[in-house]
């Protein structure tokens, strides 16, 4: 088992400040080695490798749904977060719910996070899954592409993955010496900046090193000075760095060790009441906060990726050991309450698989998975006003073993039935365990617990064989179609309490069965890209979670419950075009979406409720964006300007779809004016973000009334590299 230590940990930062000055003193001696390479701009869209079936492809031969970002493009679009990927990919949202990343595909997602919440999205860095996707907020910088799956990855990407996959892609540890500066500067008092070094030791070992920083003010002005709260909420004061080591010997085997941490600052995430007082601009993100806010959180990473050409195949180890601790203070928008999060989950995963070599008539790839989660919560609540809440008493929730794990094995084989056709097959097989003690309470005005509301014990475990059968044809040398049937599978679990015979604080498994018809191609000479799918998921014990009086517990008593919604379908269309004309660029997707539960009226919620025939939450029936890029060279260098629409019809944040959960249709426009010289030694870029300056709901909390995390307002700024 891969495992780190405090030393590791605490050394990160200086161990990146070693490998850049060592990288420099390279530079120094070689200075003839370190001039900067201009790409030769292509007058065909370029060919993008993914690793989307666990095997290096041609994305646009690869038969599933998926959109490929490249690093270029997340530099260029300013994409510092998960969170600003929205609009990238066709029926994909993706937000941030105070500290957590919420991702959405095709209408699915998970809004508990809470310590026992599962994501319906898999997200991975660098093929290692992230069983909390907080920290993929800190990963956006020296990116190689992100890859986005749509529908059920069950098969190859395994837990949780019933709506889709992230697989975040950073740059490696090159043969030669290469360099880099950014820096950001934007309103908001932002202050970004990255650097990055590689740097080939030998002919063996090279180095690549990255460190972020990012700083600003908060987007929501929660000061209040009666209370000597003089920060804004929803600011920046993050740092975060990642160091990678490639050894190479021979042509057969190679090794890549990685090390990263980060350091999240600040007064935190920030909420506003709701409804909102203004739909764009300042009045919208106003709240008056009880007590200061304040936020550190710290996440560090080791992993090891190991690749040996054994000669039936290439047998692939990828292991990894990661830690959070998280320290959030902060308040609950509209109430006076107080709280405090301390939690601290440690994950360590394993993966080997082992696949074919080449493009022969069958290739295959199988595997063995393992997943476990320690974790340990405590969260207060001070102050709490509320129904059944004495004046100044608080809740406590004490949650101090909490433990999650799962294994797997999982194959896929691709056979060419003919030159022009393909079957494709796969299986995995899961098994799942979750288990939590702990208990709810009652706090004094002083934090001394008065009583015990309730106690939480339980465990679960479920298992699951999925399966996924696909063919493709390919109708010429550019185009493709293709089709699927598949399973995906989320593991069961449990919110606050104890089962008894009258109570059930447990939810069962979520299925989903997927179909999906696609056809790619490219025509005009490699000039014109299309992509367009059609599905339809069927969803037997959907997880729906809301915020609610836990039942048969005192009232006042609300936590995030889970519960099975019996069924849901959801069916769609998906277009994406990518088209070059002249010294221009054209880049759009559309999505329509049918997203509805067909029951869901569970019998132990209280009060009772029925959302059946009720839109899923996040699931717009109409989104898309529409982009174009120009590019006008000249002898002294190039001037690229670019404008961005995204638009979203209505949706709701909440499965009884009511007034105050609904986001309304909105647009978001970005714009940027970049200039690079000939040379290509550096480059500058104006942009701005958010041009309506809209107030975005992004997500909804509140301990006993509603409020609304905001997506970001118009941001401006100028931003620039050099290059060495």
């Amino acid at each position: 088992m891969i495992q780190t230590n405090p030393f590791t940990q605490r050394r990160l930062a200086e161990a990146i400040v070693t490998v850049l000055a060592s990288g420099a003193l390279c530079a120094s001696a070689s200075a003839q080695t370190a001039t900067a390479a201009t790409e030769k701009k292509s007058d065909q869209l370029e060919t993008v490798i993914v690793t989307a079936q666990k095997r290096a492809t041609d994305a646009q031969k690869t038969p599933i749904s998926l959109t490929a970002i490249s690093g270029d493009e997340i530099a260029e679009g300013g994409i510092r977060s998960a969170r600003d990927l929205s609009g990238f990919a066709p029926n994909v949202i993706v937000n941030t719910n105070g500290a957590a990343t919420e991702i959405v595909v095709r209408g699915i997602t998970n809004t508990n996070n809470t310590e026992v919440g599962n994501p319906a999205v898999g997200f991975h860095l660098d093929g290692v899954y992230l069983g909390r996707p907080d920290a993929a907020g800190l990963a956006f910088f020296d990116v190689e592409r992100m890859e986005v799956l749509r529908g059920p990855q069950g098969t190859l990407w395994g837990r949780n993955s019933t709506a889709g996959a992230f697989n975040l892609v950073t740059n490696k540890p090159k043969n030669k010496f290469e360099a880099a500066l950014m820096l950001d500067v934007g309103n908001y008092s932002t202050i970004r900046t990255e650097a990055m070094i590689n740097a080939p030791l030998n002919d063996v070992v090279a180095v690549r090193a990255a460190i972020t920083s990012d700083k600003r003010d908060g987007y929501v002005d929660s000061r209040n000075p009666s209370a000597n709260v003089d920060r804004r909420t929803d600011d920046a004061d993050n740092v975060a760095g990642r160091l990678h080591v490639s050894v190479k010997p021979n042509k057969e085997v190679s090794l890549l060790v990685t090390l990263d941490s980060a350091k999240v600052g600040g007064a935190g995430y920030g909420s506003v009441p709701l409804p909102l007082k203004a739909d764009t601009g300042y009045l919208g993100r106003y709240a008056t906060a009880p007590w200061q806010p304040n936020t550190d959180n710290k996440y560090d990473g080791v992993a090891a990726e190991l690749n040996w050409n054994v000669g039936l195949g290439t047998l692939t180890y990828i292991g990894a050991y990661r830690t959070s601790e998280r320290n959030e203070a902060n308040y609950s928008a509209g109430n006076t309450a107080r709280t405090q999060l301390n939690q601290s989950p440690k994950q360590t995963t394993h993966e080997l698989r082992l696949a074919s070599n080449g493009e022969g008539a069958l290739t295959w790839v199988a595997g063995l998975y393992s997943y476990e989660e320690k974790n340990s919560t405590t969260l207060t609540a001070m102050n709490v006003s509320g129904v059944g809440i004495p004046p100044g008493f608080g809740l406590g929730f004490v949650q101090p073993k909490v433990s999650a794990e799962s294994v797997a094995a999982f194959g896929q084989a691709t056979l060419a039935v003919s030159p022009v056709w393909r079957v494709t097959a796969g299986l995995r097989a899961t098994r799942d365990e979750a288990s939590r003690t702990g208990k709810n309470t009652l706090l004094t005005p002083t934090g001394v617990e008065a009583r015990i509301l309730t106690v939480n014990d339980a465990s679960v475990k479920s298992s699951k064989t999925n399966w996924r059968l696909g063919s493709d044809y390919t109708l010429s040398k550019d185009s493709m179609i293709y089709g699927t049937a598949a399973t995906g599978y989320k593991a069961g679990g449990f919110f606050d309490g104890t089962k008894t015979a009258t109570i059930d604080n447990t939810y069962q498994p979520e299925n989903v069965t997927s179909f999906e018809l696609g056809i790619k191609s490219r025509g005009m000479n490699g000039k014109l890209q299309t992509n367009v799918a059609v599905f339809r998921n069927d969803f037997k014990d959907y997880q729906a979670s809301y915020r609610g009086q836990l039942p048969g517990a005192p009232a006042g008593t609300f936590v995030t419950i889970t519960q099975n919604a019996a069924k849901a379908t959801i069916q769609g269309a998906e277009f994406e075009a990518r088209w070059l004309v002249g010294n221009g660029r054209f880049d759009a997707n559309v999505a329509l979406l049918d997203a509805k539960f067909d029951e869901f009226n569970p019998v132990g919620a209280s009060p009772r409720f029925d959302n059946s025939g009720k839109r899923l939450i996040k699931s717009p029936k109409y989104s898309g964006s529409l982009a174009y890029q120009h590019t006008w060279s000249m002898a002294v260098g190039s001037v690229t300007a670019r404008a961005a629409v995204f638009f979203s019809d209505k949706y709701y944040l909440a499965p009884s779809n009511s007034a105050i959960s609904t986001q309304a249709s909105y647009t978001r426009t970005d714009l940027s004016l970049g200039y690079e010289p000939a040379s290509g030694k550096w480059w500058t870029q104006a942009y701005v973000r958010n041009l309506e300056n809209a107030n975005v709901v992004a997500g909804l909390g509140g301990l006993t009334a509603p409020n609304a995390f905001l997506a970001p307002p118009r941001t401006i700024g100028v931003r620039g590299g050099i290059r060495f």
